[in-house]
């Protein structure tokens, strides 16, 4: 559950990968706040999980299919937050010669939620909620950033392309913002959505201090719904960072 209190009644949002793990914290945490949630994961049934899902509707979709993609964005109606929260584990051992097998696994993390975001454009610029269309993307695709090149920055790579993103959308009046998790152990500077200076345009990326006794699933989740809110109407191309 969500530590910080919002409304989000009359939002509808999608959060792809909100099956399991971080991205089923987020769905939960919207569908607390009041929202109408739709999540997408792999599998034909939903039952087939063991997570619950039965406050969401339940979507397939294969982000490294072109017309699984092409789907999706079809059969949803509205959007006004679209959370990319998808992942996937590579197998335990898998060797380097399995070439083909990563080549679809970083399609799958990279391309796909560019490719649906796209899709989705046009619905995000017609929401009516405060601040229009808003886009959040999780750190799930940093590991398919590092199976691509592991000698490059990932969380730098996730806020370049976030800035490249929130330029694309400003036109069209959605938001775009990204949270990833950073290495614990930091020592962060503590942000808080409770300040009237959060709605100002953030420079650079933001560190966001886990409370006490909260998961960092929930963090994420407190800082995805803050990213959603009327709170954050002004803030677009960056980069929260979760310790």
């Amino acid at each position: 559950m969500s530590s910080v209190a919002h409304d989000f009644t009359g939002y509808q949002v999608l959060v792809v990968g909100g099956t399991r793990g971080t991205g089923h914290t987020i769905a939960t945490a919207f569908a607390d706040a009041g929202a109408s949630v739709t999540v997408t994961g792999t599998m034909m049934l939903r039952e087939l999980y063991d997570s619950a899902l039965d406050r969401f509707e339940y979507e397939t979709v294969n982000l490294a299919r072109q017309n699984s993609i092409d789907n999706l964005a079809a059969s949803v109606g509205a959007v006004d937050v679209l959370v990319l929260a998808a992942g996937a584990n590579l197998p335990y051992g898998l060797p380097p010669s399995e070439q083909s097998f990563i080549a679809e696994a970083v399609r799958s993390g990279m391309l796909g939620p560019t490719f649906l975001t796209t899709r989705l454009r046009l619905k995000l610029s017609q929401s009516l909620v405060p601040g229009g269309g808003c886009v959040i993307q999780t750190g799930a695709v940093r590991r398919w950033l590092e199976v691509a090149d592991p000698s490059a920055d990932s969380t730098a790579a996730i806020a370049q392309g976030t800035e490249r993103a929130a330029d694309n959308c400003a036109g069209i009046g959605i938001r775009v913002n990204s949270i990833v998790e950073a290495p614990r152990g930091l020592l962060p500077r503590q942000f808080a959505p409770s300040l009237a200076a959060s709605r100002t345009h953030l420079e650079g990326t933001t560190m966001v201090r886990t409370q006490p006794g909260q998961s960092l699933a929930t963090s994420v989740a407190d800082s995805a719904l803050f990213l959603a809110s009327d709170a954050a109407v002004r803030i677009t191309g960056q980069t929260l960072r979760v310790a």
